[in-house]
């Protein structure tokens, strides 16, 4: 059996008898059996064997539901992810997944994302050369390491702070350009800001209010901090709506082939690459790498928080 777990909250414009409302339309549109013993919980029966499907709205938030069905034949189990889908307008910080990776597919096969795929130049693979990942504890090293060599010469780092995380966090958190407040959007931010164009033109060259590059740069900084380093801050909107779903449906579909997740991978960094160009960014050009490998492991997040 497939397990799916979910969890989102109420957006202010919703109350609790909506989601139920919603639910129970959708079941009878679809012959499916439903009870509501109250506003708060509705049960459904998908037609299928299944285990747990109440959907708990309290205070405003539908908690973190875990539930299990089958995958049968007749396509039955479709109906739950229909569902789940329809209930993503009346929420926000939702979020669903599950162990077989369907929702993922779903989501993919509903808005395709027409990200380009495409493989990492031979420059661009030389970044593992100068990256040691034998001590990595976390996935997020992989992604913070990456950005590291780029920024290790670049403006207020170029003096003292190759592997000095805690000074470069710190520097981040002065940088006056750094519009968001957590610092790992602030360092997605910065590696944009010294790195990259934007629509062929260098991002340090366009004014601050810019309407298209800000969009654009939220979403690289939510979406790439949410997918790789897992700080989830709120969603920036459509674009990284775009590059989340990609995320997904390209990470479900490496565990199936590896086992373990896109972002324990140095294939992440592709990813990262397909996400920026979708966003109108290209790198300028690559680092110019230290004399040593970089050590990953100091990029610590958790020693920090």
């Amino acid at each position: 059996m497939n397990t799916v777990y979910f969890s989102g909250k109420l957006k202010k414009k919703y109350k609790t008898v909506d989601v139920q409302n919603v639910i129970c339309t959708f079941a009878k549109e679809h012959g499916l059996a439903v009870q509501c013993p109250d506003e708060n919980k509705t049960f459904v029966e998908f037609g299928i064997k299944s285990e747990g499907f109440c959907f708990s709205v309290e205070n405003g938030k539908l908690e973190e539901q875990i539930i299990k069905h089958e995958v049968d034949e007749a396509g039955k189990f479709w109906y739950i992810y229909d569902l789940l889908y329809q209930l993503r307008s009346l929420l926000t910080a939702y979020e669903v997944h599950d162990d077989f990776g369907i929702w993922a597919d779903y989501c993919y096969q509903k808005e395709p994302v027409k990200i380009e795929l495409r493989e990492l130049t031979e420059e661009e693979k030389e970044i593992w050369k100068h990256l040691n990942l034998s001590r990595c504890t976390n996935s997020c090293q992989i992604l913070l390491g990456i950005i590291e060599l780029f920024l290790w010469d670049k403006g207020p780092f170029k003096d003292e702070v190759l592997g000095d995380w805690p000074t470069m966090i710190q520097k981040i958190r002065e940088e006056r350009r750094r519009v968001a407040p957590e610092w790992l959007y602030g360092i997605i931010d910065t590696w944009i800001y010294y790195c990259m164009d934007f629509c062929g033109k260098p991002v340090s060259e366009y004014p601050e209010n810019h309407k298209k590059l800000t969009a654009a740069k939220y979403a690289a900084c939510g979406g790439l901090a949410s997918n790789v380093l897992h700080f989830r801050g709120g969603s920036f909107g459509k674009l990284e709506k775009d590059i989340t779903v990609f995320f997904e449906y390209e990470n479900q579909k490496y565990k199936q082939q590896t086992g373990y997740g896109l972002d324990q991978s140095v294939s992440v960094y592709r990813y990262v690459l397909y996400a920026l160009e979708y966003l109108g960014f290209r790198i300028r050009q690559q680092p110019n790498y230290p004399s040593e490998p970089l050590d990953a492991s100091c990029f610590d997040y958790y020693s920090l928080v």
